[in-house]
């Protein structure tokens, strides 16, 4: 995940990353399923991303003054 950031955002996003545990994000991916099942997403035409840069690049695209990247 670091390295996707750092291919879009270059090394000044990356330095604004910093690893620390935070209680609230804790509980809210706690929350989430640990398992589930996609069937019924891909039958209605949902698709998983490629990867990991591709999400990344996407939200550049969609977020960051025109699709802003390194």
């Amino acid at each position: 995940m670091v390295e996707a950031l750092r291919a879009v955002g270059g090394d000044a996003a990356v330095a604004r990353i910093r690893f620390a545990p935070d209680p609230a994000i804790k509980a809210i991916v706690q929350s989430w399923p640990a398992r589930f099942a996609t069937a019924r997403a891909a039958q209605l035409g949902f698709a998983a991303d490629a990867d990991i840069d591709t999400v990344v690049r996407a939200y550049a695209r969609t977020h960051l003054p025109e699709g802003r990247t390194a």
